[in-house]
């Protein structure tokens, strides 16, 4: 894959480089109350001494470059492994950038690129009740709420839960009229 060109953003692979960034972002208390990679921020010399592991993983990591040049944040996509054609997106804007639009573009490119150049049946997400903003982004993008995981997040000191949340092959092609 190579980038993925939305209406106001490109999504591409993640780069060294782009480590520093993400950094200043994951060590944001205002990003990482929403964030599910956990409370502890790895150093960033580990974070670079293992980022072609990382790069490597199963999870694929995409920068998100708005229509400036300038970098806003990332977003995660991944297959789960003991379900054929099903995908889990993550994704983190810099709190600079929130209410402006880029999350819902980047969120429709990634889709359109599931749904249309993958055999992707179903996209599905995680995110943390508390994120209204979030859960409105998603829910304009075409996810649907599916359920609720009780204390699955821990988040300033207390366990909080967790909103699963859905899009379909079916209803994206009706939402998005492809």
């Amino acid at each position: 894959m190579g980038m993925l060109k939305g209406n106001r953003v490109i999504l591409r692979a993640v780069e060294k480089r782009d480590v520093a960034l993400f950094y200043d972002m994951w060590s944001d208390d205002d990003i990482r109350k929403f964030d599910g990679a956990g409370q502890i921020v790895p150093s960033k010399e580990y974070i670079m001494e293992n980022f072609q592991v990382i790069m490597n993983s199963y999870k694929k990591h995409l920068t998100i470059i708005n229509e400036k040049g300038s970098i806003i944040g990332y977003l995660t996509y991944e297959p789960i492994k003991d379900c054929k054609n099903v995908f889990e997106i993550g994704i983190t804007i810099n709190k600079n950038f929130w209410s402006r639009g880029y999350g819902k573009d980047s969120i429709r490119t990634i889709l359109k690129f599931l749904f249309l150049e993958t055999a992707a049946e179903r996209v599905e997400l995680r995110v943390c009740i508390d994120n209204i903003r979030a859960i409105g982004c998603y829910k304009k993008c075409g996810f649907e709420e599916e359920g609720i995981n009780k204390n699955r997040f821990f988040s300033e000191g207390k366990y909080k839960d967790v909103l699963m949340m859905s899009i379909l092959k079916d209803k994206f092609h009706k939402f998005y009229d492809v």
